[in-house]
């Protein structure tokens, strides 16, 4: 029932063109940076982060989300980070529209919630109940 369940988020995930992983701290793992922009401005960065665990003891998929957005501008002659994660947070498109360095505009939308419901969706179809982690940990093998 696991693996299945395991096999059924890994296709789901991948068919958003997520790099979906097993590893030895967690059943799943995507480790990806969606966005990586040079632009006349500077850089811009967004680099997406989750721990999948599926507990069959109480059949409960935990999972842990963190982006990272990076911005470095030569505009201001700052460079700045902000992560953000969990809850409400991460229901949010991501929209992005600019100019890179040879002029050429570039758009970049993603849905960032659409990676937990799918993981959500996915558990229910299974008869699994779903849960968010705040903490890293708690989607970890202990």
């Amino acid at each position: 029932m696991k693996q299945e369940l395991m096999q059924d988020i890994m296709s789901q995930l991948s068919a958003l063109g997520l790099p979906v992983e097993q590893s030895d701290k967690t059943d799943l793992m995507i480790d990806a940076e969606l966005l990586d922009a040079t632009l006349v401005s500077g850089k811009k960065k967004l680099k997406y982060e989750a721990m999948i665990l599926l507990d069959e003891g109480d059949k409960t998929v935990k999972m842990y989300e963190k982006t990272t957005e990076i911005n470095i501008g030569v505009s201001f002659g700052m460079s700045g980070e902000s992560s953000f994660q969990s809850g409400s947070t991460l229901m949010r498109k991501v929209k992005f529209v600019q100019i890179d360095a040879t002029g050429k505009v570039m758009e970049f939308n993603f849905d960032l919630g659409a990676i937990s419901k799918t993981v959500k969706a996915a558990a229910a179809a299974q008869g699994w109940r779903f849960k968010t982690v705040i903490m890293k940990k708690n989607a970890m093998y202990r």
